[in-house]
């Protein structure tokens, strides 16, 4: 009887064994990262917990959402604002929510210009413990709240992609509402998550059983979307149709937890991203414990698929934990969801 529970003891401590080392190899912790970066960065102070970036290139503004996501994670509420920075002449970095009244804190952001040339910001927020859609519009005197939206859909919101002025698309990454469900599907990497649509009048899932879905972007013609899952380590494209379902066109496997989705002028696809997820997870419990920043560019390949390559990649010494590179001309924006500062970077390419 003894022998039988050593046994069974044995093989309970080689399983065990065995799904903790895949967990930290699928992380990429076991990766050897070689830092390169044809940038000259500058940091940009007094913002805190850059976590998305969107860029109107019409007239080479910036937005960014800043939240207190530490505090935030420890369920302790703090405002967080929306601010802009100018691209063109010299940077000026403005707080455009200072002044709101009422409780904010932006996590993924959309900018929507719509036939009129009028101009929405769209945020995911998280006024614990509620979470919600906020729609700003942009105007001469600054930013003017004009709806929140708030349903039974939003679990979990993490980024949205703007496609009208009341219409869009968002990530829930989680599908499960308590910590323990959330941290399940983080370690298993259960295939929980998924992309809601919401066409002003009511909404609906459009695209499930994604791991951890991340960024998303909608193209300004209206007929695709982009996604990232970030323990799926994927990058997909949707077909979406007039009535806004989505129909899988591609998916391609990037081997990095990738974060939040940017389309620049050009139409290069750019994606922030963590090359080693369980760092990222350390970083997040201690900002001493420094977690890489790297930027893929996702482009058309020959074959009609896609391919990714490496734009950038720190040890984090610079900005820890990148999750967004937003591009103007021959510039990236990086920003971090737990850094008080964003880099503004010059690039050769």
């Amino acid at each position: 009887m003894k022998k039988k529970v050593v046994i069974t003891c044995f093989v309970l401590v080689v399983i065990l064994g065995i799904f903790v080392f895949t967990i930290v190899r699928d992380a990429g912790e076991f990766r050897e990262l070689k830092p390169h970066a044809d940038c000259r960065c500058t940091k940009v102070p007094n913002v805190l917990g850059s976590e998305d970036i969107a860029i109107d290139h019409s007239t080479g503004t910036a937005y960014i959402s800043g939240s207190d996501f530490r505090s935030l994670m420890k369920g302790k509420f703090c405002q967080g604002h929306l601010y802009s920075y100018t691209l063109e002449g010299k940077p000026v970095l403005t707080n455009l929510t200072a002044g709101l009244k009422m409780p904010f804190a932006p996590h993924g952001i959309s900018l929507y210009t719509a036939p009129d040339n009028r101009k929405y910001l769209f945020a995911v927020s998280h006024p614990f413990p509620r979470n919600c859609i906020e729609i700003f519009e942009i105007t001469d005197r600054g930013l003017i709240h004009r709806e929140t939206i708030e349903n039974e859909f939003i679990v979990s919101p993490n980024d949205i992609a703007a496609v009208g002025p009341r219409q869009f698309y968002f990530t829930n990454d989680h599908g499960l509402r308590s910590d323990l469900g959330r941290m399940m599907e983080d370690y298993l990497r259960l295939s929980r998550a998924n992309i809601v649509y919401y066409d002003g009048v009511r909404m609906r899932v459009v695209a499930d059983g994604l791991k951890y879905a991340n960024g998303v972007w909608a193209t300004g013609d209206g007929k695709y979307v982009y996604a990232a899952a970030s323990t799926g380590k994927a990058f997909y494209k949707f077909e979406r149709d007039a009535g806004g379902d989505l129909r899988l066109l591609h998916k391609l496997d990037v081997n990095s937890g990738v974060d939040n989705i940017d389309v620049d002028a050009q139409g290069r696809i750019l994606i922030g991203s963590h090359p080693k997820l369980l760092t990222f997870v350390q970083h997040a419990g201690n900002p001493q414990k420094r977690s890489p920043s790297q930027v893929l560019e996702v482009f058309a390949n020959q074959e009609g698929g896609y391919a990714f390559r490496e734009l950038y990649l720190s040890d984090g010494s610079d900005l820890s934990a990148c999750t967004v590179a937003a591009g103007y001309k021959k510039r990236l924006l990086l920003g971090a969801v737990f850094e008080g500062h964003f880099l503004d970077c010059h690039c050769e390419k």
